[in-house]
């Protein structure tokens, strides 16, 4: 999968995830615009790149079109 938008300076956005994320959606038959790539990577932007995995995981076992924040696993002790 190739992200033409995602830039080899851009160390604030997990391209893995990314990626998969897109992938998902033309899996889903909604694939992504190159707007649309933006405005997620907007969304991704303030998280760790930890953070941002989980939430693409998350999109992508609930089978959501969109990313959202989500609470990290709690810590078993």
């Amino acid at each position: 999968m190739n992200l033409q938008l995602v830039s080899e300076q851009a160390t604030d956005i997990n391209q893995e995830a990314l990626e998969e994320f897109q992938e998902h959606r033309i899996e889903i038959k909604k694939p992504m615009t190159p707007l649309a790539i933006k405005k997620a990577m907007k969304v991704l932007r303030p998280f760790s790149l930890e953070q941002q995995q989980y939430m693409v995981d998350q999109a992508i076992l609930n089978g959501w079109r969109g990313l959202f924040p989500v609470d990290p696993p709690k810590q078993i002790t």
